[in-house]
């Protein structure tokens, strides 16, 4: 039983070939030429197209290029054509059909067709729905090993940055800020992702400075900044060894430079900080500012704002803040959902001299 579309200028032939066809369970119905087939295609699946060769306006062959992209996959198509001249059948063969059926037919002779196209029908949309399913399970496979991958990095980032549930926040708000400034600066699927990882951990170096350094109550000397500035270089050398996290790479050892290569470890400038480094720059500083720390209370969002305007063309790249004030409504209204504490006092700006 099958949805036939039977296409034919001459009225006697799709009456002869619906009462031959019905019989069989099957459920036809007709086009009276190329044009108005091409029109029913657009709206239905069909399971099996019967087209006559020569209609005036659109031929059979020109309807089945028309319709070609949209039933290659699904719908076989069986061309009915009065010429002997084998040549034509096999052009029609080229153009996409599946079959030829040359006038007069046999009853028995369009059975044996139409039984065989519908079972090439079902193969193709076996084919389709296997791929479907097949691509849909890597999809989900995929989904699963990238959530794997962040538990785990958010995890480790926080339990190399202090063990609290506040740094794990950090990354995870970090990272998809990033994500989202990242797409509106234009970068592709591939390096937004290489974003994400280096936001989560962009201090993972800090687990080569010693605890003394590390967790000093006071200010550090002079030898001490020495030694906690090596941090980038550290951590850019633990994720270049992991093929997985590689592309962190360039945030976790830039993102303590400067656009007016003032920064560390490597005094870069300019451009030559690398994209996804100035973009974490700028994210870090906001949530920084937003956020409460044990050094500071929360502040507004637009004090952040204008922080980080200041900042422009001395920390931060001028044309990614340009690009952090048109998404900075949506980052600010997250910050006030998450109930962050309005300001009491101007912004402590430790996130770049740290």
């Amino acid at each position: 039983m099958a949805r036939i579309l039977i296409v034919d200028d001459e009225e006697v032939i799709r009456e002869l070939l619906t009462r031959q066809l019905e019989p069989d369970g099957h459920v036809c119905e007709t086009a009276v030429n190329g044009r108005e087939a091409v029109d029913k295609v657009q709206d239905t699946e069909y399971d099996l197209i019967i087209s006559d060769v020569r209609m005036p306006e659109i031929d059979g062959l020109q309807f089945l290029r028309a319709v070609k992209p949209r039933i290659e996959n699904t719908t076989p198509c069986v061309l009915l054509t009065g010429f002997a001249d084998i040549s034509y059948a096999i052009l029609a063969i080229q153009v996409g059909a599946f079959d030829y059926l040359r006038k007069p037919w046999e009853i028995n002779e369009l059975r044996i067709a139409v039984n065989r196209a519908l079972q090439r029908r079902a193969d193709l949309r076996f084919r389709r729905d296997y791929q479907a399913d097949l691509e849909r399970r890597v999809q989900e496979a995929v989904v699963q090993l990238k959530s794997a991958y962040d538990a785990t990095v958010v995890g480790f980032a926080a339990l190399l940055e202090g063990k609290d549930t506040g740094t794990a926040d950090h990354c995870v708000r970090v990272r998809d800020m990033c994500s989202r400034l990242g797409r509106e600066i234009g970068l592709g699927t591939d390096r937004v992702r290489d974003l994400e990882l280096g936001a989560m951990l962009h201090d993972i170096g800090k687990c080569k400075i010693p605890d003394a350094i590390l967790n000093k109550p006071g200010k550090l000397t002079p030898e001490e900044w020495d030694v906690m500035r090596l941090h980038p270089e550290y951590g850019a050398e633990i994720v270049e060894r992991l093929e997985f996290l590689r592309g962190a790479t360039e945030v976790v050892r830039c993102h303590h430079e400067r656009w007016d290569g003032a920064g560390y470890p490597r005094r870069l400038a300019g451009e030559a900080i690398p994209l996804a480094a100035r973009i974490f720059m700028v994210v870090d500083a906001y949530d920084t500012i937003t956020s409460k720390r044990s050094y500071k209370d929360a502040q507004a969002p637009e004090l952040a704002l204008e922080e980080i305007r200041r900042c422009a063309g001395t920390h931060f790249d001028p044309s990614v803040v340009e690009a952090f004030e048109r998404v900075f409504p949506e980052f600010a209204a997250a910050t006030r959902a998450a109930a962050v504490a309005p300001p009491t006092a101007p912004p402590s700006y430790r996130v770049v001299a740290g």
